[in-house]
């Protein structure tokens, strides 16, 4: 294969239509080489105010063969990508790095997460060249359309889009969830009901919130994200009702596939999903990176 200095590598907030269709075909191709199921970012929530390219498309001519985005805030982002099996070993991986840690860190970023399956030998190779660290790991889970339905809910118990005067209760009500900040939550919240691509849900009973949830409607699925009960409902079944919801809600609006993604160490969680029908698919891990290498970054001539 002919020197990567062939290939160019263009920024990007948001794919076109043909854009996106080459990305989920490059997807699929670096799937099924070693029996992935990739995390990777779409787009940027809000392309207005990003100050770091979203998403980094590699070409050589017209065929697209590396891919990389970064999906986060002004200080932490998540880093994925992909090289086409062909042009591995090419270090287009570190071009596509070197590149989105420079445009990151110019903006002000302050710390990355690289997310890796745990099947792919090509990615933990690649990270065990920049000396990253496993900080964390998260289970990806799907529904299985053969399940068995929720129970019925009670009269009292609903679920809905939620409304403006509606974030600042349910900000508190998972603030106490995830042990979070409840300014932080409210503003993850606000920003992502203005996205066409994100819903908000909240879940009632007797009229008062207790939990709540977000559909992020992906190009090849639909994520249920920011699932949590306020702790006064949990154990009570709540959680469980607000789930078969969520499924619901996704699979009306034609969701090919219902996911949610859960800390490996999140047993209760875990539990409750596999009773609601949802099988561990696949494990992905978080790495994070010495401050030295964001800071100086990479020398391609030496990366291997």
């Amino acid at each position: 294969m002919s020197d990567t200095t062939e290939i160019t590598i263009s920024a990007r907030m948001r794919l076109s239509d043909g854009e996106l269709a080459e990305v989920l075909a490059l997807k699929r191709v670096c799937d099924d080489h070693e029996g992935l199921d990739l995390k990777l970012g779409f787009g940027a929530a809000d392309p207005d105010t990003a100050t770091y390219p979203a998403l980094l498309l590699a070409r050589t001519g017209q065929r697209l063969v590396g891919f990389c985005s970064l999906d986060g805030d002004a200080t932490t982002a998540e880093i994925c990508g992909m090289v086409d099996p062909d042009w591995r070993r090419q270090r287009l991986g570190f071009r596509l790095f070197e590149t989105a840690r420079a445009a990151f860190r110019a903006a002000g970023g302050e710390r990355i997460f690289a997310v890796c399956e745990d099947a792919s030998a090509s990615g933990r190779a690649f990270l065990t060249a920049l000396a990253a660290q496993r900080a964390f790991s998260e289970h990806r889970m799907v529904w299985r359309p053969d399940a068995a339905p929720a129970p019925a809910a009670p009269d009292d118990f609903s679920v809905e889009r939620a409304r403006p005067e509606d974030f600042e209760p349910l900000a508190a009500a998972l603030a106490r969830a995830f042990d979070q900040g409840e300014e932080r939550l409210l503003a993850d919240l606000t920003m992502a009901s203005a996205i066409a691509t994100e819903q908000v849900y909240v879940a009632r009973r007797a009229g008062a919130i207790i939990g709540g949830f977000r559909l992020s409607i992906l190009p090849d699925s639909t994520g249920i994200y920011a699932f949590g009960i306020d702790p006064r409902y949990q154990r009570q079944g709540w959680g469980r009702q607000m789930l078969a919801r969520a499924r619901a809600l996704a699979t009306a609006q034609g969701a090919a596939r219902v996911s949610l993604e859960v800390d490996t160490d999140n047993a209760p969680a875990i539990a409750l999903y596999r009773s609601s029908g949802f099988a561990i698919i696949t494990t992905y891990g978080y790495y994070i990176f010495s401050p030295t290498l964001l800071a100086t970054g990479l020398r391609l001539d030496e990366a291997r």
